[in-house]
């Protein structure tokens, strides 16, 4: 693991010599046990490497096979170790010393252009293959490591990161401005709508699940990996099902132990992240070993202001799993002292760009911090979950049911469901049939019976001009991405949704620029492949049962996680709920900082200065916890009126 980088020239000019130690030079900035580098005529390739695992002294990187015919540059962990060592005939007394990137040099050597399909883990690589004269690169399959490039006719450049790349461009910064408008389109996590783009014109990403083949004749994207195109999955009995289930998540959890130094695990009191520290625990218990765990937690002053069915401090039910296992250490993290609004320049230029996680990076940041202070090279999280492990949407399976024609199997869980939650069987009947109208009869409906007007909630401060230009309506659409897309989804159309990569590679984007800080590796088992295209083949039945949702991994973890997390229905984590009141000593001064920004007319271009301008003089006294989502929107402003200036700073 670490960073990865390369220069290859398409028409043949050697490369300069500095040209490449500029690159290694700002890669260099970052946390790394090794640096080193391979250059040879139009062809540079560098790495810096972490060691995270125990076979990562072993790695000699850049890597040469084929008496030098074929060299390797890659920011890997393999996963599938064992499947792939058997498969090479490496023997047992060499296991230990092979490095993983020998393990993709080898799938190179054997399969070919088709080896990423034989891959499991986090990777991204670049390798030259002399004898075709083609650079042949992969990023793995749910993004989590980053693969950034520069194109021309006469140059192909790439990075874990940007800044190097625009070193090597070398010309005046040109930003995207489809980028721009797209981040402001959403209130919403998501950055990009074009998951290929960054926020400079001439800087691209390789998406999730793609390899991009260059040479001087051409170049190539494609993709190589179809989970929704998986035969679905036909077992006998729930209990075979729940069986299966188990195999294949601990699988992927126990294969994210490989570590030399300490593990972490970032541990909320829900079903995801809450079966990662459970599995990890009872795995490294066998081994003798002990699992750290970080939980945030609000800072001191914090006022609760949730309802009764959720919770800004899930310590009673992380407490629970400590109960249960006692090899683990906790660490409650309040990140006292840190807002959005104070960490907003440092975390900017750390991912390169504007983020819109805003209220919640913060204390992402403190605790890899935390997690990197007390020796651990792999953070576990359970990111994915809700998408693939946990997934039970009771909504999407109602729908699900209603349009296969199953409304027998509708009409049982919706019996159950009213039992369970003491709700109104004729009244949840009437909200799901209208959730499935179509849409210009479900508008009728609720501008006659309810007198609502069509609204998206989900619609962000973007200049109307820009939203036209880019037609960005069209493309949310078409994404599933407008408020009346995410109610009447069904399951299949809920899977799509989410392995449209938009999410993996703004997830590995964070993943990967935290992780090089502070030099450690943030790890999803709940992202696994694997994980992946078990949970897509499963049934709707197997998801919502008897009125619960989210049913297998509730039946299939039985005795490992404890039963006031795996049972709870109730009551949900709020992430960040402190996150409005953290601003409260500095709300004046963003305030003012924001009315400056908004007179400058490279930002006013992008939004809608009237809607921004309408909500900040709405707040002239600072704003309540339930203005969260406007406070929200004047930060998204906020960063980018900061990033658009520095930007100019620097071409000045």
């Amino acid at each position: 693991m670490g960073t990865i980088c390369g220069i290859y020239h398409r028409k043949g000019e050697p490369i300069a010599l500095e040209s490449g130690a500029r690159m290694m030079e700002l890669l260099q900035a970052f946390p790394h046990d090794a640096a080193d580098s391979w250059r040879d005529g139009a062809v540079f390739l560098g790495n810096t490497a972490l060691y995270i695992t125990p076979e990562s002294p072993y790695e000699t990187l850049p890597r040469q096979a084929e008496q030098g015919a074929v060299i390797l540059t890659a920011d890997a962990i393999i996963d599938n170790r064992a499947e792939l060592l058997a498969a090479f005939q490496i023997p047992a007394e060499l296991a230990d010393k092979t490095a993983d990137s020998e393990l993709i040099l080898q799938a190179w050597l054997t399969w070919g252009e088709d080896c990423p399909r034989h891959l499991i883990g986090d990777y991204a690589f670049a390798l030259w293959d002399a004898r075709k004269e083609e650079l042949f690169c992969a990023r793995d399959h749910v993004g989590k490591r980053t693969f950034y490039y520069y194109l021309s006719e006469e140059r192909f450049a790439f990075c874990t990161i940007i800044r190097p790349l625009l070193a090597i461009k070398g010309k005046r910064q040109e930003l995207n401005e489809e980028w721009i408008a797209n981040y402001f389109a959403l209130l919403a996590p998501l950055h990009e709508i074009d998951i290929s783009a960054t926020i400079y014109q001439d800087i691209r990403q390789l998406p999730p699940a793609h390899t991009l083949k260059v040479s001087a004749r051409g170049n190539e994207i494609k993709k190589y990996w179809e989970p929704l195109k998986l035969s679905p999955l036909k077992l006998g009995t729930d209990e075979e099902y729940e069986e299966a289930f188990r195999q294949v998540y601990f699988e992927a959890v126990a294969c994210r132990l490989r570590t030399s130094g300490e593990v972490g695990v970032m541990l909320s009191g829900g079903l995801d992240s809450g079966s990662v520290a459970c599995i990890a625990a009872e795995k490294l218990a066998a081994a003798g070993k002990r699992l750290k765990s970080y939980t945030a937690v609000p800072f001191a002053a914090y006022q609760d202001w949730l309802g009764p069915n959720a919770l800004a401090d899930e310590r009673e039910y992380v407490q629970v799993i400590l109960d249960q296992y006692g090899n683990i250490d906790p660490a409650f993290c309040a990140a006292e002292g840190l807002t959005a609004y104070n960490t907003l320049d440092r975390l900017t230029a750390l991912m390169e760009h504007p983020y819109k996680f805003i209220q919640n990076f913060c204390w992402l940041d403190a605790i890899a911090a935390q997690c990197s202070r007390d020796g651990c090279r792999i953070l576990l999280d359970g990111q994915n979950g809700n998408s693939t492990v946990s997934y039970g949407d009771v909504s999407n399976f109602l729908n699900s049911m209603l349009r296969s024609g199953k409304w027998l199997t509708a009409r049982r869980e919706i019996r159950a469901y009213s039992v369970r939650w003491r709700q109104n069987y004729r009244n949840i009947w009437r909200r799901v049939l209208i959730m499935n109208l179509p849409p210009t009869l479900k508008q009728g409906y609720k501008r006659l019976f309810r007198g609502e007007r069509a609204t998206d909630e989900l619609a962000g401060p973007v200049h109307p001009k820009q939203a036209a230009r880019w037609r960005i309506g069209k493309r949310l659409k078409a994404l599933g991405l407008t408020q009346s897309h995410v109610h009447k989804r069904t399951v299949w159309q809920a899977r799509k949704m989410s392995l449209n990569g938009l999410g993996f590679s703004q997830t590995g984007d964070a993943d990967t620029k935290l992780g090089l800080a502070y030099g450690i590796v943030r790890r999803d088992p709940t992202g696994d492949k694997r994980v992946i295209e078990f949970c897509l083949r499963l049934p709707p039945e197997q998801l919502v049962k008897d009125g619960v949702g989210r049913s297998l991994i509730r039946r299939a973890l039985a005795g490992i996680l404890p039963d006031k997390v795996r049972l709870n229905e109730s009551v949900r984590g709020r992430q960040a709920a402190d996150w409005v009141q953290r601003l409260r000593p500095e709300w004046p001064h963003l305030r003012d900082e924001l009315a400056r920004r908004l007179e400058n007319p490279s930002l006013a271009e992008y939004i809608d200065s009237r809607l921004v301008k309408e909500t900040l003089a709405g707040m002239a006294e600072y704003p309540s916890d339930e203005e969260g989502s406007s406070l929200f929107m004047l930060m998204m402003v906020l960063a980018m009126g900061r990033f658009l200036e520095s930007v100019s700073a620097e071409d000045d």
